[in-house]
């Protein structure tokens, strides 16, 4: 096998166990691999054209230095959520007054509640939260394309986390349930601190920002297949907060302009001079791991001609 060969087999291998490793963080399911699978179909239509090799050597040690960051950020979002809790004294406290104005609770969405729905959207909002985002982080990945893969990872979640944190740390709404006083239709398990704590930080809805964000910028790409699938997904997202009783019509919309807010502030970032010649050295980079890689391979491989004098 040709050292060039050897040096993509291994990228292949430590790609694949990147990716596993970011399914195994919430336990996706069948269901969560077929939605990521089927929004990879067409990515060759948005593909930049460079060689895996001059991408996939520091694409790989940004994938996994995401993968870091989801694999903690639940532990770390549960103390932020503990600490509102037991030292936070909210300014605002907007639970009777969104509850007040008409249609805000979402009701409409409710007319009509069938099982298989209600079990539909509880996957979708069990999982949307993070799936959205990585199949947006995934994709890009594989378009090699460096200003997509910051574009959607800062706007989809690095963005947002810091920016929602003084909104919540403000702002007391709970969901729509919760304030209502009627049963959780995520079924979830809870105590009633558990219900106090989880149902806290509504404005603006993080799903609901995260989704769309992703929607945004989907609609960028050349794939019409992905742009339709990723827009179903992400707006199935979004109509399950209001069907379930978590959001407020108005933490929707919160949600869509500070996503596109976000967006806006990503397309800044991925436009400056700097992110440009951090892009241009980020391809150089993996050429130049390359050519070391393979031209140390091939120096080895060659025979050892010795020859005796007489």
């Amino acid at each position: 096998m040709s050292a060039r060969k050897v040096y993509m087999a291994v990228l292949v291998a430590a790609t694949a166990a990147i990716i596993f490793a970011i399914t195994r963080v919430e336990n996706w399911g069948v269901l969560c691999m077929l939605v990521l699978a089927l929004a990879l179909i067409g990515t060759r239509k948005d593909a930049k054209a460079i060689s895996w090799g001059r991408f996939m050597p520091l694409g790989l040690v940004v994938l996994f230095l995401f993968f870091l960051i989801y694999n903690y950020a639940n532990p770390m979002w549960h103390r932020v959520v503990a600490y509102q809790t037991s030292s936070l004294h909210h300014i605002f406290n907007w639970n009777e007054t969104f509850n007040a104005i008409p249609f805000n609770d979402a009701s409409l969405f409710r007319i009509w509640q069938p099982e298989w729905l209600t079990r539909y959207f509880q996957w979708v909002y069990n999982y949307g939260f993070a799936l959205s985002y990585w199949i947006c982080v995934i994709r890009a990945f594989f378009t090699k394309d460096v200003q997509k893969f910051g574009r959607y990872s800062l706007a989809g979640y690095l963005l947002q986390v810091p920016l929602i944190l003084p909104f919540y740390n403000i702002i007391l709404l709970q969901e729509v349930w919760f304030v209502q006083g009627t049963p959780d239709l995520l079924e979830r398990a809870l105590t009633p601190e558990q219900q106090f704590s989880t149902a806290m930080n509504c404005f603006p809805s993080m799903h609901t920002s995260i989704a769309f964000a992703g929607l945004l910028l989907s609609l960028r790409e050349k794939s019409a297949w992905y742009r339709w699938w990723i827009g179903t997904y992400c707006v199935s997202i979004i109509v399950s907060t209001m069907y379930l009783k978590i959001h407020w019509v108005i933490d929707v919309f919160a949600g869509m302009a500070f996503a596109y807010g976000c967006v806006k502030l990503a397309d800044w970032i991925v436009g400056s001079r700097a992110y440009g010649a951090f892009a241009a050295r980020f391809e150089s980079w993996g050429g130049r791991l390359q050519d070391r890689f393979v031209a140390k391979r091939a120096a080895k491989a060659q025979p050892i001609d010795i020859r005796l004098d007489d």
